[in-house]
Parts: structure tokens; sequence; C-alpha cells
């Protein structure tokens, strides 16, 4: 959560938490999903419900987290995830809360045109509620993540960070469609694959318990965990991966789940610098 303070000495910082704690104050989690692709011409992938729900349900059982929403097929909609000035509606959804996962299809590959090259984006299943692809082609940045909430966000979709070295369809750098700070306004990560990804039902929340300790009797970092969740959920070929931000004493290397570790403050958007790292699951 969000919030500014400012903190005075002895009673009044006794007085201050006192308030927070009253207040409820509260973390957020939303998920979205789709299964069903049939009315854009995709494939349906079964497991995308399970996979996302499994997150949600683990993270909003923690202390101070609430889940606020957990939206699959035709309410799964692409304005949730676009920036308002291109006509979305991102700070009531996605940036409306401190970690959201999004499980389904990626913008690459298949008969379908995208538009948007491999990589470039991720879609949704009917095409209304503005369109079905969420476009980060530099031409068309339509998601503007973190100036409202969002910390962290995963995108289980195939290929998300592709590299430009890839080939295969991959019209722009990482750089020019997610690491950049038009896209990432106090985001501080974004996780996903490199690469085509297998379609885990149980990703999600094996995600959740390696943030938590409920995995391994360990607390791990949201890139340590991410990473596990991935080893342990996929096989040949498919490398994970994950883009972060940071800035002069904010550095989000060592991000945990709120209320389970440390957590940076905001990257600044006019200094910060980007970390990537892929690797491979098997």
């Amino acid at each position: 959560m969000k919030y500014a303070k400012t903190l005075g000495a002895g009673a009044l910082s006794a007085v201050f938490a006192l308030i927070l704690a009253l207040s409820g104050c509260h973390n957020y989690v939303g998920v979205e999903w789709v299964v069903d692709y049939s009315a854009v011409g995709k494939h349906s992938i079964p497991g995308r419900d399970d996979c996302a729900t499994g997150f949600y349900d683990v993270i909003r059982s923690c202390p101070d987290w609430v889940g606020k929403f957990n939206r699959g097929d035709a309410d799964a909609w692409e304005e949730h995830f676009k920036r308002e000035s291109k006509g979305g509606t991102d700070t009531d959804w996605i940036d409306d809360v401190d970690f959201a996962y999004f499980a389904g299809h990626g913008a690459g590959g298949g008969f379908v045109e995208t538009g948007v090259g491999r990589g470039g984006g991720f879609t949704f299943g009917h095409d209304a509620n503005d369109d079905w692809v969420l476009s980060a082609a530099p031409d068309n940045r339509e998601p503007r993540w973190g100036d409202h909430n969002l910390e962290w966000i995963v995108l289980d979709v195939c290929s998300a960070l592709a590299l430009k070295s890839d080939g295969e369809g991959v019209l722009y750098t990482v750089w020019e469609r997610w690491g950049n700070s038009d896209v990432m306004r106090g985001l501080h990560y974004i996780l996903g694959f490199r690469t085509s990804a297998y379609d885990s039902s149980d990703r999600g929340r094996i995600f959740a318990e390696y943030l938590t300790g409920a995995r391994d009797g360990v607390k791990h970092t949201i890139r340590e965990a991410w990473r596990k969740a991935t080893e342990d959920t996929e096989g040949s070929s498919v490398q994970g991966a994950y883009l972060r931000a940071y800035s002069s004493g904010r550095d989000t290397l060592n991000d945990h789940l709120y209320g389970f570790g440390s957590v940076s403050g905001d990257p600044d958007p006019a200094t910060q610098g980007y970390g990537y790292l892929s690797w491979p699951t098997w």
C-alpha cells in the first residue's frame, strides 16, 4: 500500500501508529485470467483460472492483505490494464492493487495477428471493453503502472519478456516495450517468461507459497519466489524472466511480499535504471 507519511517524535509517532492500526491499512491483490479464447480465434487454455485463483487465495489469506478482484473470461477486460489517457480504467483495477496477476495468452505466435509482435503485449478472450490486445509496442504503449498503487505484476503468458535477439517475431526490445519510465511509473517488477510457457494450473499458488514461506519455510524475495515457481512448474526449453526498476536509495532487488520482509520505496521514474534476468527452468 503506497501512502505518504510524516512522523514526529515520541508521542506523535505512537499516535500515528495507532491511527494506522485502527484505520485498517491493508494491501490489495487482484487477478484476471482467460481460459476461453474461442471468440478471438485463439485456442483455449484450461488451467488459467486455477493458476491465477491459486495465487489470489494464498495472498488474500495473509495478514493485512485483502482480495480486491478475481475476474475471468468475459469479465477480464483489456481496459482494466490500460492507462486512462488511452481510454482505460487501470486506476480502478490493476493499478488499484499492490500485487496483480494475469494468466492467459501472450500477443505473439499462432495464426491470429495482434499487430504488436511477440512479447509486445498480452491478449483477452473477447474483442470488447476496449479491445482484446493490451499493447506495449512503443508507438502505442497502453500500460502505465505504478503511478497509483501497483508494485508487482505477473504476466503469466508466453514471451512477454522476450528479447529482440530471440527473433521469431519479436519486433521491439524489452526496453522499448516494458523497461522504460512510460510504463514503469513506480512499478517495481514485471515477472513473466522470455519464451513460451506451459499451462500450469499450480504456478500461481506455488509462487505465493514461496513468498509466504508456506512452501519451504523460507520467505523468499519476489524475484527468488518467481524463479523457484517457474522451475517447479516448467520443463525443457522454457525460460522464466523478470524486469525490475530501481533508483538511488530504492533498490528493489530484495523486495518481499508486504508483511514477509523488506520492501523498497518506489523507484523514481526520472532517474531509474532497469535490471533484467532470464533463466532456464529445467
